[in-house]
């Protein structure tokens, strides 16, 4: 308790000591006052420039007229395709409207870099002394023989002659001999429209065989060809 006593006297005996100073009070510094207006009546005016100047390649002006409701004017500049452009202007209450018109085909030149000639510099030829050293000798090489190989002889193929075949002769066929017909039964005449129509159908019809088949078929007609013939037995019995 008694040091904390202690500490408060020590902070009010230091702060006593402290000299105070007041604050200095500066009056607002006073400006004039300027009324700011930016409504000027309207006037008509008319103005009229250009430019030309033929090293620099300038060429440019501007026309304006205002008869103090409507501006009317027009300038022009030179581009440096070549062209001339020309705008025509007109401003009122109701905007801007502009007019832009060129004159003349652009060109474009073709670059070509310049570049500065700077004098060639002048320099003795260095002299340098020629140094003489000996020719070199070299041993000249020697190189084993070159190696021999064996010659072999083209081999001999044994000829064989060109085989014959038997030719055999074609078979012959006996032509088959058929026995007439005989019948006891009496003819009868068919109609002969009635023969005629069932020929020309006959006649009509074309079957295409296979090849194999025919020739199969002709194989079977040929050997039934080549059978001896039975002869027809007869008999001596009354009937």
């Amino acid at each position: 308790m008694k040091f904390v006593i202690i500490v408060a006297l020590a902070v009010a005996a230091l702060a006593a000591e402290k000299p105070y100073y007041p604050k200095p009070a500066y009056p607002a510094p006073a400006y004039p006052s300027y009324e700011k207006s930016y409504d000027y009546a309207p006037m008509p005016y008319s103005f009229d420039w250009a430019v030309l100047d033929g090293p620099s390649y300038n060429d440019f002006g501007h026309k304006e007229t205002s008869d103090g409701k409507v501006v009317t004017g027009t300038y022009y500049v030179n581009l440096p395709d070549g062209r001339r452009q020309i705008v025509t202007y007109k401003a009122d209450d109701y905007g801007y409207v502009a007019d832009v018109k060129y004159e003349g085909e652009a060109k474009y030149d073709e670059y070509k870099p310049a570049y500065p000639a700077y004098p060639k510099p002048a320099y003795p030829a260095p002299a340098y002394p020629k140094a003489s050293y000996p020719e070199p000798s070299y041993p000249k090489p020697t190189y084993a023989p070159k190696a021999a190989y064996p010659s072999y002889s083209t081999p001999a193929y044994p000829s064989y002659p060109k085989p014959s075949y038997p030719s055999y002769p074609r078979p012959a066929y006996p032509k088959p001999n058929y026995p007439a017909p005989t019948t006891t039964e009496a003819a009868t005449d068919a109609p002969a429209p009635v023969v005629e129509k069932v020929a020309e159908k006959i006649e009509e019809v074309v079957v295409v065989e296979p090849v194999a088949e025919v020739a199969v078929a002709a194989e079977a007609e040929i050997a039934v060809a080549a059978e001896p013939i039975a002869e027809p037995e007869t008999s001596t019995d009354a009937v």
